[in-house]
């Protein structure tokens, strides 16, 4: 299962009263770039060394020049005796001479490229990850996706498909309130767990060695096992971020190919999935849900989006939230920036290493 770290500030959703742990899990891993990502060229194709095709034809031996005859003189006939047979061994066998008939025309081999997964496979692969109903498998499908848009846009071409979209938005309209959240034990686990890092992090900055600071309490690691464990409720919650992010990744691909090949700009109302991900940023009871809806608009900003971006970012300015508050103020600093200083690091949430080792 995957672990979750520390700062998770997520409230549990319709649950019965329960104490809530001075901490929450957060999930750190991929790294996402802020900047306008350039879209490289295709990656070249594998060389492969021309292969010659031509069957093998054998050379006709050349004629033999018949020898001028000589003249001899009669011979007396003699006779011959009968030859003497060895059975020791056995009789040679005359030795067969092949014809050019006979040769052996070596059979032609074809040639195939070292990957041969085309891009409807991936796509459907994606597709087949994304409609598990493991949370985990989902993350994963939709962590491949991510990386390879953040290492090169051109690679998630073949994901930009409506299923795959229609896929992700399933997983952000997910109803979270009707599954189960953390239990009590769990919340009183990650509660002492914040006290000991708590513990641990005051020793650093007082400079001491923090292996020698005596923490508050002893867990087993299978307490923290327990603890680190997320419930349904938290997963789901966490996937819903991770297609926000992925959906982003896809929706600038997709303007960008449209705009090389057809010299218009999608409007932002209209890019697959918008409305999904403003929806969230609008309704969303969970302060990082919407933070993170304000990242994924962030990551598609272009001029010709910044007069839609700046209502939504002026809107979510005023939110009671604090932490909705901040993320449109930077937000709205970063669309008004100049162009070469808009870059800025997120997290993409989850950390899902365990769910690589549970696939593998």
């Amino acid at each position: 299962m995957i672990q979750a770290p520390q700062n998770y500030g997520m409230q549990p959703a319709a649950q019965a009263p329960a104490r809530k742990p001075a901490f929450a899990p957060s999930y750190n891993a991929v790294q996402i770039n802020l900047d306008t990502p350039t879209l490289n060229a295709p990656p070249a194709m594998p060389y492969y060394p021309p292969v010659n095709m031509e069957p093998y034809k054998p050379q006709a031996p050349a004629p033999a020049q018949p020898e001028a005859p000589q003249a001899q003189a009669p011979a007396e006939p003699t006779q011959v005796p009968p030859p003497v047979l060895d059975t020791t061994k056995p009789a040679e066998q005359p030795q067969q001479v092949q014809t050019p008939q006979q040769v052996q025309v070596p059979q032609q081999v074809d040639v195939k490229p070292a990957d041969d997964k085309g891009p409807q496979n991936l796509a459907d692969e994606a597709f087949k990850g994304l409609s598990n109903p493991d949370y985990d498998v989902q993350a994963l499908a939709m962590e491949d996706i991510a990386k390879k848009g953040l290492n090169n846009q051109a690679d998630v071409i073949p994901y930009v498909q409506e299923n795959i979209f229609d896929k992700l938005i399933d997983i952000m309209n997910v109803d979270s309130t009707k599954l189960a959240g953390p239990t009590d034990k769990q919340l009183e686990i990650r509660d002492k767990m914040a006290q000991n890092d708590k513990a641990i992090e005051d020793a650093t900055k007082a400079g001491q060695d923090p292996k020698s600071v005596k923490l508050p309490f002893a867990l087993t690691p299978q307490e923290e096992e327990e603890g680190n464990k997320l419930s349904p409720m938290e997963q789901a919650e966490r996937n819903k971020e991770y297609a926000m992010f992925t959906t982003a990744i896809l929706q600038k691909t997709y303007a960008d190919e449209v705009e090389k090949q057809s010299g218009t700009v999608v409007p932002l109302t209209e890019l697959p999935g918008s409305k999904a991900i403003i929806t969230t940023l609008k309704t969303s009871d969970n302060p990082d849900m919407a933070a993170s809806a304000i990242d994924a608009l962030r990551y598609v900003q272009r001029p010709e989006y910044k007069e839609d971006l700046t209502k939504l970012y002026s809107i979510a300015q005023n939110d009671s939230r604090q932490q909705v508050a901040d993320a449109a103020t930077e937000a709205l600093a970063s669309l008004n920036a100049p162009q070469e200083s808009q870059a800025k690091t997120i997290e993409m949430q989850p950390n899902v290493q365990n769910a690589v080792n549970q696939a593998a």
